[in-house]
């Protein structure tokens, strides 16, 4: 079901996402730090993040080189369009966890990321980064 290379990749691509949510969290202190109003220093670390995860999961993770037939923006729109695939699916399971489950809102992020992990990894080695 699973090759070794495929395991490979997830490993690399949850280390990708152990050194986003530093690069996030690093910039969101900073900015804080420095003045800036939270949500600010919030979207400024999730840009930061997002823009790592690219540069990373497309050299480190997946090794892609882009398809001559597809540009650099096509990639980039494919990766957003994922990234906000995992965000929508991460909020659905966070909803259905505390509607549904009854979980309280703590615990519910905790499937709802193991969740948008798989899809993010799928949805990039399938489609933004297929070789």
């Amino acid at each position: 079901m699973f090759k070794t290379t495929d395991i490979k990749q997830f490993i690399r691509f949850s280390a990708v996402g152990v050194v986003n949510t530093l690069v996030f969290y690093a910039v969101y202190l900073v900015m804080l730090w420095v003045g800036f109003f939270y949500v600010v220093a919030a979207t400024a670390g999730t840009v930061s993040g997002i823009v790592n995860s690219y540069i990373m999961n497309k050299k480190f993770t997946f090794r892609a080189n882009s398809n001559p037939k597809d540009t650099h923006l096509r990639e980039k729109i494919r990766f957003a369009a994922i990234c906000l695939v995992q965000y929508l699916v991460n909020l659905a399971v966070i909803f259905a966890c505390i509607n549904f489950v009854g979980m309280s809102a703590e615990l519910a992020g905790l499937p709802a990321v193991g969740i948008a992990i798989f899809v993010g990894f799928f949805g990039h080695k399938f489609w933004t980064f297929k070789n």
